[in-house]
């Protein structure tokens, strides 16, 4: 399967699991129920941000949408982290990368943040 294979089972999975309809799920992602048919049907690719909000409507974080399940189950080996950076384009790594940065910053400051202590 491919990385958008992946993504498609398990919004699907986990969307079916909680019983939530594509039309409730585009609600809690502000976006149409038809956008998130056609990223189930593979008409669609979502964007970083739209992924992240599928997670956090889905409550999961949002890697397990990239977890390849299928793989286990045949007894192949899961491709971990290592393996997706190395195969992703430079631009999405760079991208990537600045979104960590980002948000290790903040869970730093929030972190070391003196209304805390």
């Amino acid at each position: 399967m491919n990385l958008q294979q992946i993504l498609i089972a398990n919004l699907k999975k986990y969307r079916k699991e909680q019983g939530i309809s594509q039309m409730s799920l585009s609600e809690k992602c502000d976006t149409t129920s038809n956008y998130i048919g056609q990223i189930e049907m593979g008409r669609r690719i979502p964007s970083f941000e739209k992924i992240e909000k599928i997670a956090e409507a889905l409550k999961i974080p949002p890697s397990l949408l990239f977890l390849d399940e299928s793989a286990a189950e045949k007894g192949e080996k899961k491709p971990d982290a290592k393996d997706y950076l190395q195969k992703m384009p430079a631009n999405v790594k760079k991208e990537l990368y600045s979104r960590f940065l980002v948000l290790m910053k903040s869970d730093i400051t929030a972190l070391l943040d003196p209304k805390e202590y």
